[in-house]
């Protein structure tokens, strides 16, 4: 009797052991898996637009931004460079001055406390892979939030490809 209770006792050992090395094992895999989802800034790739497309993705950012500042009483500060082959940028500010927004330009090497208003930088990009083309994303940063939202091109016209996406 003796020795059949000895003989339980290294089994359930064993069987606890063996236990926590298979939760042990299921916790690295799922923090593992966690870290397998987490996109790459390699995977986009910043895409120039068409004018058409340009102004069609600045004309749906317009529609939310006024969701969420109101115009005539919000100031937005470009915090880029603007080129004049920068389709989107260009559009967007146009489109905020008419929706009467005031947009400032912001130069680097201007003090930061002589400038009044929110931040706004802007990202138009698309994924680097080949089975990808015709998807962009745009992505807002409005001072501490950031607004994003994938669209795919259809005859030089943005369709979105879902909800606009909030990160406080």
């Amino acid at each position: 009797m003796n020795r059949l209770f000895v003989s339980a006792q290294v089994i359930a050992i064993a069987s606890a052991r063996a236990l926590s090395s298979a939760i042990a094992l299921a916790m690295l895999l799922t923090g593992l898996s966690g870290c397998a989802t987490v996109p790459k800034e390699q995977e986009l790739a910043s895409s120039p637009v068409s004018v058409e497309l340009g102004n069609s993705l600045a004309s749906d950012a317009v529609k939310q931004l006024q969701t969420l500042y109101p115009p005539a009483q919000t100031t937005f500060n470009i915090d880029q460079a603007l080129s004049k082959t920068d389709s989107f940028g260009n559009a967007l500010v146009v489109q905020l001055r008419a929706k009467g927004y005031a947009v400032q330009i912001i130069d680097p090497q201007q003090p930061a406390n002589a400038v009044t208003g929110i931040g706004l930088h802007y990202t138009v990009d698309t994924p680097a892979a080949r089975w990808y083309i015709g998807l962009y994303r745009v992505q807002l940063v409005v001072g501490k939030t950031t607004l994003t939202r994938a669209y795919s091109e259809a005859n030089n016209t943005a369709l979105p490809a879902g909800a606009w996406a909030k990160l406080e």
